[in-house]
C-alpha cells in the first residue's frame, strides 16, 4: 500500500511548544468510504492557536490532539478521489485536515473552515490567508471592533505576523496613522514597505523611549496580539477611551489560568477603569463574515493590499517553523508549509 507522511505530538508542550514535542512518521494513505473524499495536502497553515490543541489539560477551543495523533491544522488540499456527489477529483478545498499529506475528509460532519475554493483564486494559498481566517480576523478588528476612522493612530503589536500585517494595512487605507511592534530591525523594515507609518522594535534596549516618541498625540486603537510586557507598556499611551480589540495573547499561550508572577491583573484593569478603555475579545472570522472575503479579495485585485507570506517547503519542517513563532524568527505575514505541489 502506498505510504504518506504525517506529524504527530509526541509530548504534550510545557511552556513554549519545541520541535521535539512532534514526530514525523510513515504511514499508509487511507481511504475514503461512503460520503467521504480523499484530499492530498497543498499548502499548511501553521496558526500560533493550535498551541491550545496541544494542551495535556485543555482549558479553551474544541480541538484536541492526543499523544500519537496527527497534529491539528488548516489546509488547501485537492481531492483526489471522492465518493460524495458534490465533490469531484481535481475540486480545492480548505479543510481542517490537519498535518499530513493525504487526509479522509467527511463533508458532512464539517462544521468550520470547509469550503470548496474557486480555482481562479490567486494564489490559492490566499485561503489560508488574506482570503482566510487571519483576513478575516484583521478585517474584524480593524473595521467591526476597533471601529477604526481616517486620522486616528492605531498600533499593533506583533504586526509582522499574519493577522497584523493584513490589518496594518486595512487601517493604513482607511486614512489612520498605523505603527506596529514588531521583533528586529528586518521585520520593522518590512513593515514600513507595507505602508506603516513607523515599527518600534520591542527587542530594542530603548523600546519604551522609541515607543513613547513614535505616539506623541497617543493611541485612538491598540490591536493587541500579544499580551504581556508589551501590552503593559503601551498602556499608558492610550487615550481615554481608546479601543482594544484583543487578537491574541501569544505571551500567555504556554500558560495555564495561572502564569508566573508577577501578577499583573491589578494594573491592567486600574488602566481599564481609568481611561475608559473599551476592551473586547472577538472569534475573528465568524464576526467578519463572508462580506469581509469579498471585501479583501477586492482589496488585494485592487492593490490596496498585500497577501504577505513567508513558506517553508517539507512537511518534516513544519515542527520547527510552528515552534519558531513562539521565539525568535524572521517570517513576515502568514506562516506556510509547502506540503505538495497544485
Amino acid at each position: 500500500m502506498a505510504k504518506m507522511k504525517q506529524v504527530v505530538l509526541r509530548a504534550h508542550p510545557r511552556g513554549n511548544p519545541v520541535p521535539q514535542d512532534f514526530a514525523v512518521e510513515e504511514v499508509d494513505i487511507p481511504s475514503p468510504g461512503p460520503g467521504e473524499i480523499l484530499v492530498r495536502t497543498i499548502w499548511l497553515s501553521l496558526d500560533p492557536l493550535i498551541r491550545f490543541a496541544l494542551d495535556e489539560k485543555p482549558l479553551t477551543g474544541i480541538a484536541r490532539v492526543g499523544l500519537g495523533d496527527p497534529v491539528y491544522g488548516g489546509t488547501v488540499s485537492k481531492v483526489v478521489e471522492s465518493n460524495h456527489p458534490d465533490y469531484a477529483v481535481g475540486d480545492m478545498v480548505e479543510v481542517r485536515s490537519g498535518w499530513r499529506e493525504y487526509a479522509v475528509v467527511e463533508p458532512a460532519k464539517q462544521v468550520m473552515n470547509f469550503r470548496k475554493l474557486d480555482p481562479a483564486m490567486k494564489p490559492l494559498s490566499a485561503a489560508l490567508g488574506l482570503l482566510g481566517m487571519p483576513g478575516q480576523t484583521a478585517h474584524a478588528a480593524v473595521i467591526e471592533i476597533g471601529r477604526v476612522a481616517a486620522g486616528e493612530t492605531v498600533i499593533i503589536s506583533a504586526a509582522a505576523g499574519a493577522v497584523g500585517s493584513f490589518a496594518g494595512q486595512i487601517a493604513k487605507m482607511l486614512g489612520a496613522r498605523v505603527i506596529g511592534i514588531a521583533g528586529g530591525p528586518a521585520k520593522c523594515k518590512a513593515l514600513i514597505d507595507l505602508s506603516f507609518d513607523a515599527c518600534v522594535d520591542y527587542k530594542a534596549p530603548d523600546f519604551e523611549a522609541k515607543l513613547a516618541a513614535a505616539v506623541p498625540d497617543k493611541i485612538d486603537v491598540y490591536l493587541d496580539n500579544v499580551g504581556g510586557d508589551v501590552s503593559m507598556k503601551v498602556l499608558p499611551h492610550l487615550k481615554h477611551g481608546a479601543r482594544m480589540p484583543i487578537i491574541g495573547f501569544i505571551s500567555y499561550y504556554g500558560d495555564g489560568m495561572e502564569a508566573p508572577g508577577p501578577d499583573k491583573l491589578p494594573g491592567f484593569l486600574r488602566f481599564v477603569m481609568s481611561r475608559g478603555l473599551e476592551v473586547r475579545g472577538f472569534p475573528g472570522a465568524m464576526t467578519a463574515g463572508p462580506k469581509a472575503l469579498v471585501e479583501l479579495a477586492d482589496w488585494l485585485a485592487s492593490g490596496k493590499i498585500r497577501n504577505v507570506e513567508a513558506v517553508v517547503d517539507g512537511l518534516e519542517n513544519a515542527p520547527a517553523a510552528f515552534a519558531g513563532k513562539f521565539g525568535s524568527n524572521d517570517h513576515i505575514g502568514k506562516l506556510l508549509v509547502r506540503v505538495g505541489e497544485e
